[in-house]
């Protein structure tokens, strides 16, 4: 690779060759030092880009790979027979480094039910809730409560339309009269949230507690532009719908119970090669594929929605969740996608939440008081079991000295005190 030195001595060599008196001579000594500079410095240039740029054919790095990438598709297509690939339009001419660099800000908190973190939902072990049906479509059940799938773009906010679009079918699910066809901002999300990154990414988990804190408009004050924008709107604050609560939930029956009850829940799912042009079936790592990771050394995550579940095959075949994504219509089952139970989907961190109804809001006002109650009985409790640990300290005190005075023996001339001596003595001191 050329240096400064290397431009200085071609410099030089210029002048020197240019030192005879010519006519015109001025201007050839400095034609000749600008073109030994110029040839110095593309020298420069070229040694710099065939080292270090990127690189196609044989020596290329693998994150220069297309998503899209024939060989892949054509791999996955000849090992699988439960899905099918095909090359996605929403990532065409997107490289893995394009995804490692720009698609990896998705995350989720380690600290699941510690103090100020999420927490666990509280399950009623007693409760059945009847029977959970093999097939289960949220779509058809509640077609009012689903609108257009989003395209994210070029934009790291499934964390944000996730979180919306759940929260939305929520309150549709739980009145659909009042509720029906609404759709909430994600866009609010990514102008607004100061805990969030807008495009760059945000907490699947933690964007919870802004939603619950600031509400959201609905889509119409706010429409989905894939990038961030001013926050501000001129729709009345009382559009905005609140969370009152989210909560993690686990246990497939759980889950399913959950989703019957009350609607769509956000689940964070590693993203792996083959994810991203899955285009039908039931969906589930082939041998081929393998994860996409981000800047930071972990696989990416993309926030989806669970919006049911089903069998494929019959009584005996796989079974998958249904779930909502936010890659376009074009990508998968028209922007949806069948996913194994027990193998992709991260089900150990789906997020339910509590929309802010004036049942679920008569709900929570009610579970406070008795919630205060059991706190004052578990109280009055602790001090009763306090005084019966105290008493029985006490018997025990008073059984030990009793025992004490019982083994005192008359006859030892050590213990025989005369009393009436005694006395004296202390009267004549």
């Amino acid at each position: 690779m050329a240096t400064k030195s290397n431009v200085d001595k071609a410099a030089q060599a210029a002048a020197k060759r240019s030192t005879k008196k010519q006519k015109g001579g001025s201007f050839g000594y400095y034609l000749a030092i600008g073109t030994a500079i110029v040839v110095t410095l593309l020298s420069i240039y070229l040694a710099a880009t065939s080292s270090s740029g990127p690189k196609r054919g044989g020596g290329a790095s693998p994150l220069d790979t297309l998503v899209n990438d024939p060989s892949l598709i054509k791999d996955v297509t000849s090992r699988t027979e439960n899905f099918t690939v095909a090359p996605s339009p929403f990532f065409d001419k997107w490289t893995l480094a394009d995804l490692k660099y720009g698609f990896d800000g998705a995350t989720v908190s380690s600290m699941v039910g510690m103090a100020g973190a999420i927490q666990m939902c509280k399950i009623d072990d007693t409760f059945e809730g009847g029977i959970i049906p093999v097939n289960f479509d949220g779509r058809t059940k509640w077609p009012e409560c689903f609108g257009e799938v989003y395209d994210s773009g070029n934009c790291t906010s499934s964390y944000a339309i996730a979180a919306a679009s759940s929260l939305a079918a929520r309150f549709c699910v739980a009145d659909d009269s009042a509720y029906a066809k609404t759709r909430l901002a994600p866009q609010q999300v990514l102008n607004c949230d100061k805990k969030s990154r807008g495009c760059t990414g945000g907490g699947i988990d933690s964007v919870w507690s802004y939603i619950e804190r600031r509400g959201l408009y609905p889509e119409e004050c706010l429409p989905y532009a894939g990038k961030k924008g001013e926050c501000k709107t001129t729709c009345d604050e009382k559009k905005k719908l609140k969370s009152i609560s989210h909560c993690v939930m686990r246990g497939t029956k759980n889950i399913k119970r959950d989703i019957l009850a009350s609607g769509p829940a956000v689940v964070p799912v590693p993203v792996w090669s083959d994810f991203l042009v899955y285009s039908g079936g039931v969906y589930s790592h082939s041998e081929v594929a393998t994860p996409v990771y981000g800047s930071n050394g972990k696989a990416i995550l993309q926030a989806v929605t669970i919006v049911g579940w089903g069998r494929s095959g019959g009584a005996k075949g796989t079974e998958y969740w249904l779930v909502e994504n936010s890659w376009g219509k074009a990508w998968g089952e028209e922007g949806y996608a069948k996913i194994v139970v027990d193998e992709v989907l991260m089900e150990g961190y789906v997020i339910a939440a509590t929309p802010e109804t004036e049942e679920n809001i008569k709900k929570a006002e009610a579970d406070k008081v008795l919630a205060a109650e059991r706190k004052e009985e578990a109280k009055k409790e602790r001090a009763e079991r306090d005084a019966r640990i105290e008493a029985a300290k006490k018997a025990r005190e008073e059984a030990a000295g009793n025992a004490e005075l019982d083994d005192l023996d008359d006859s030892d001339p050590d213990l025989d005190i005369d009393l009436d001596t005694e006395a004296e003595d202390e009267l004549e001191v």
